[in-house]
Order: C-alpha cells, then structure tokens, then sequence
C-alpha cells in the first residue's frame, strides 16, 4: 500500500498502518509542494527559492543540497524512494505516495470537501521563508474558496442529510470571516437551537469596512469566543457525544451575533487539548472561554458550564444543566438556547463594562501576554509579565487591567522573593489604587487592592475591598481564591478552606496559588496530610517549601522534613525564620504559634 501524506493540519507522512514515518520536513515540504501543483517534477531553481528565499542564492541551493542528501541517507533505511533528483530537477520517486488533497477540486463532493477542509493547510509548519509563507497563505485562500462554494452547492441541494456537512462549513469560513453574510444565512434553515437565540442581543457593532484593511482591523475588534467541548472518558464515551453535539449546537446558534468572532468546532477541539492554554488564547486572541465539564451524578449526568472572561480570567456566568436519558433529546434544544442565551447577554454586558480592555488592540495584547505569565510562580516568569503590563501602558497610562496587571505583578514578587521588602509592596498597592481609580467597576482591580491590604496586615480592610470585588463578579474564581487566602490569614481557616475549594470547583486546572491557599488552611487546621495533598497538585511545589517542611515535622518525618529545609536555603541562603514570621500576616497569636513550632520542629 502507497504512504499516506497529510497536509491538513499537522504535516506527516504515514504508512499503510497509520503510523508516522521518520522524514525530514523539508522533504515532505517538497513532497507537498508537487501534490498541490499537480506535477510530478519541479526544478532545484524553483524548490530552492521556495524553502530558503531570504538567502543568496548560492546558499540557497547548497542548502538544498544538504536536504537532499540527507534525503537519501533516509530513503536507504527506509528501503523506499518517495523523492528522486538528479542535477537540476527534483521528482516524485517511485514508491507511491497519496495525498489528503488529491481529492479536492471543483468537481469533488461538497460534504467530502466539508469533511477534509477542518483544519488549515500547513497548520503546524513555521515557515522559514517569506516565499513559504506566501505559498501556504495562497493555499489557504484557495481552499477556503473550494469551501465556500462546496457550502454554496450544499445549500442549493436542500438535503436534510447534508446538516452536519454544512454547518461544519460554514463555521469554519465564519471563524476566518464573521462578516460573511451570505455563508451566515445558509445556517437559517439549519440552526438549532431556535427562537430565542435568533433574537441574541449585539455586542458592541462593528461597522465592516470595504477595503481588505480596514476589514482586518475591524475583524480585530471583535471578541472571539472559543467554546471548548468537555473532556470525557472510556466511561463518559456516550454522553460526551451528546455534549459536544449540544455545544456545536450552540455555536450555530450563536452565529447569529454578526460582532463577535466564533472558533469553529473542530478549532476548538484543538485548543481543548492544548498544554498551555493560557499561551494558546492569547496567540488566537480570543476573548472569551465557555469551558465544559461532565459530572456524574449516579442516576444521570450533569453538565456544568461556565464563560470565562480571558482578560482577567473572571467567570461572568456559569450555571449547571441535568442531563437524565430519559429526556436527553427534549431537552438538547432547550439547554443549547439556554447556553447561548446566557453567553450572548454575558458577552454584551461584559463589553459593556470592560470595553477598555479592547479599546486598544496593541495594549490589550500585551496585557494578555502578560496576563499569561502570571500563571508561573517563579520570578523569571513575574518580571517578564510585568514587561508586558509596562508595554500596554505605553499606549495608554491609564490602563486599568495593566495597572491591575503591575500590582499583582508586584505582590508575587514580594512573595516569591520572600524577602520581605516594604517597597514592592507598596509599589503593588500604588498600582492597585490606581486601577481601582481607572475603572471603579473592574473586579481585578479591588482584588489586588485586598490582597495588598491582607499583606499589610491591614485584615478588616482587605477582606471588605474582596468582597466588593466579589459582589462585582461572584463567579470570579481568581477573587474568591484571593478571598479565601485572607480567610486563612485572618485566622478563619475552616471558611477560607470553604471559599478554595469553591474557587477550584470554578477553576479546576487552577494557578499553584490556589493549591498553596488550601494547603495553608489544611495546615491551621490540623489537616497535615490535607496539606501535603493539595501541595502535591502544585506545578512548581518551590514556593510551599515552607508549608512542606513544617506538615512533614508535625507528622513525624522529620528527615523528610530536612529535605525541604535544605531545598528552602538552596533557595534563599539567607533566610531567617524569626524575620519571615514577622512579616508573615496572620492574624491570631494561636496560628502563627502553631505555623512557627511546624518549621521549628523541621529545622529552620
């Protein structure tokens, strides 16, 4: 059987069992650059100034020699010949190689078209030239024309057994242009969920200029909402059919908001599985999250749902929805138009009182760069954050988020460093006052302002700045998690253990601090295997050290104990207990004591 070359998405050469065989990526960059043109030769002229076109020539196709030959050093392992050359040509080499756009054209079926186009040509290729770059980029156009008029010819048959084909196409040409009227009304007849959502409300209008610029820029300044489908298991297979049909629903149905930017299903699913989230947000430059998640409640599922604010990470709504077998199919088109309702009225006021996160694009994406490294606590990622904050601040100095941003940025430098020094936190409360000024209605704001206040051991103040910022946004799991810590701070360890693990149930891939806050309570509590749990679900355990060490020594193992201790002077060779408890804000003299006799008992 011939290999198998994929170019849709993730670039790959595969034998007849699926598996990935091992060729270099300019090969198979040559590979795909005669599939798409249809020949079966291309000169070493032609492939060189594609792949090394920024180079002089003469480099260029020294380079191409250099490929070439590792070529067919790789091609002699593998007993196989998917490339041949000689002195001036480079050919398509006897063992036969198929490619997943071989099928594609004018003529090709619409829903094979919609079937193979859900994902970009070369998505995962950087290219390294400017001539690749232009190449790809001319693909994509090409292909997304063959979409559009494959949704065109679907419309046209009018075949109840083309829905899914269809909706598939349409989505993704929307996520790439929301301004598509003609390809958003082929949904008309499709849409479900119906009624309410076709009368969703608008958030703030883009006026769709002509010209290819100003249509960039406006696209720009529409919010992009991802809405991620829930992650299921062997055991949830079939109920997380229905969930991520629901949400697809929900997406069609959202369609209808021609000022917001929507990812497509298959997009989405991409992301779902991505690492680093925070970092794959911000390069996309979505806006807003709908985050699903499947709970097993014995006699049925639960479905809860909740949209997340990217900006500040707040929650701006979230609720739960049954899911009992009995009533699966009534209740799909009732619980799609609920979801989506509830996003577009989320998203409309959200932009309304946060317009200022957007109002300039360069500053709003250098606040999420920053904003995404604030999710490590270690200082490289802290300084590096705050760079970003300053960037955005540049365009305009009274940018509450990035003032916001520079506060929290501050704190977790006087935290991390464990220092002690007076002057990073009162920069952090200057900034938190000033974002506070900038916008009296950001959350983030007052939550930074709380926090600097609980750390100045200033209790009563803290706690009523986090529950202002909690009655802004009660979803907020950021707020909460805050409030919690200084719960534990102010000696009520059983309520701020309570408000964690209410932050954590709203966000449950949490930054570490949630997990610190919680191992905090555990430990005032007498909980020391509670604490060392929590610990243990910490990315970077580094800054626990402290709790560690102090929950070992209280349940016997010391020597475990000393391991942290010496990990606590590799990092801070100077640190002095007496001087940290002083700085530490706690507020009852009973559970510093007992904090204090932990660490002691380590070693410290």
């Amino acid at each position: 059987m011939p290999a198998r070359l994929q170019t849709l998405g993730q670039l790959r050469l595969l034998d007849e069992g699926g598996l990935d065989i091992v060729y270099p990526e300019k090969a198979l960059l040559i590979l795909c650059f005669l599939r798409a043109r249809r020949q079966e030769q291309a000169t070493r002229s032609d492939i060189a100034l594609l792949l090394w076109d920024d180079a002089h020539p003469a480099a260029a196709f020294t380079n191409l020699r250099q490929t070439l030959r590792r070529v067919a050093k790789r091609q002699r392992a593998l007993g196989r010949t998917y490339l041949a050359f000689d002195d001036t040509t480079v050919m398509l080499g006897p063992d036969p190689v198929e490619c997943d756009i071989d099928a594609m054209g004018e003529e090709a079926d619409p829903v094979l078209l919609a079937r193979l186009l859900t994902d970009d040509f070369l998505r995962s290729v950087r290219p390294g030239s400017q001539a690749l770059a232009s190449w790809i980029a001319t693909q994509r156009e090409g292909h997304r024309g063959l979409l559009r008029r494959a949704a065109l010819r679907l419309a046209e048959r009018d075949d109840p057994g083309d829905r899914t084909a269809l909706s598939s196409a349409t989505l993704r040409l929307l996520e790439n242009n929301p301004a598509d009227e003609e390809i958003r009304t082929l949904l008309t007849g499709y849409a479900a969920p119906r009624g309410p959502v076709a009368a969703l409300p608008q958030t703030r209008p883009v006026i769709v200029p002509a010209g290819e610029a100003e249509l960039a820029a406006a696209r720009s300044r529409q919010p992009r909402i991802v809405l991620l489908p829930p992650v299921t298991s062997h055991a949830t297979r079939g109920i997380g059919r229905f969930a991520e049909a629901l949400i697809e629903d929900v997406t069609i149905g959202l369609c209808s908001m021609r000022s917001i930017s929507l990812i497509a299903p298959h997009t989405a699913t991409q992301i779902s599985r991505q690492v680093d989230k925070a970092a794959t947000y911000s390069r996309h430059r979505i806006s807003y999250i709908l985050e699903t998640r499947l709970h097993d409640e014995g006699d049925g599922y639960t479905l809860f749902a909740q949209l997340i604010f990217f900006g500040d990470d707040e929650i701006i709504w979230a609720d739960r929805f049954p899911l009992r077998s009995d009533t699966l199919l009534h209740a799909r088109e009732a619980i799609a138009r609920r979801i989506a309702a509830a996003i577009a009225d989320g998203i409309e006021r959200n932009e309304t009182a946060r317009g200022d996160y957007e109002r300039d694009c360069e500053a709003y994406r250098a606040f999420l760069s920053g904003q995404s490294l604030l999710g490590n606590l270690d200082l490289r990622h802290v300084r590096r954050a705050r760079k970003s904050f300053r960037e955005a601040l540049v365009t305009s100095s009274d940018y509450a988020p990035a003032l916001g941003g520079l506060a929290r940025s501050y704190f977790l430098e006087w935290l991390v460093t464990a220092r002690g020094d007076g002057e990073l936190l009162r920069q952090a409360e200057d900034y938190a006052e000033a974002a506070v000024k900038a916008d009296e209605t950001l959350p983030s704001a007052y939550r930074e302002l709380g926090v600097v206040k609980l750390y100045a051991r200033q209790f009563d103040e803290s706690e009523a700045y986090l529950n202002h910022a909690e009655q802004l946004s009660p979803h907020y799991a950021n707020v909460i998690a805050s409030h919690a810590d200084t719960l534990v701070q102010a000696s009520r360890p059983e309520a701020g253990l309570l408000k964690i693990e209410r932050a954590i149930d709203l966000n449950p891939m949490p930054p570490d601090e949630y997990f610190w806050t919680a191992a905090g309570a555990c430990y005032s509590l007498g909980d020391y295997q509670g604490a060392l749990a929590f610990i243990a679900r910490m990315k970077d355990k580094t800054p626990a050290d402290r709790i560690s060490a102090a929950a070992l020594a209280m349940l016997g193992e010391t020597r475990k104990a000393r391991l942290f201790i010496r990990r606590i002077y590799e990092v801070h060779p100077d640190f002095d207990l007496d001087s940290w408890m002083a700085i530490v804000p706690i507020k009852e003299e009973w559970q510093r004591q007992h904090y204090y006799a932990g660490l002691r008992k380590a070693g410290l």
